[in-house]
């Protein structure tokens, strides 16, 4: 395997963990969102289905 190619491997894994790690987070920042919301209102939420 030539140092060109290796070089290309290595540019898509780091676009690959880059992209995976962007994902991670907008799905743990997603997923906080949602806890603080259900801590603050969740009183009022629950009382709209009761």
């Amino acid at each position: 395997m030539s140092t060109n190619a290796n070089s290309t491997v290595i540019d898509e894994e780091r676009e690959m963990a880059r992209t995976t790690a962007i994902g991670l987070g907008v799905w743990l920042a997603v997923t906080v969102a949602a806890v603080v919301l259900l801590l603050l209102f969740g009183d009022s939420i629950s009382s709209l289905f009761v």
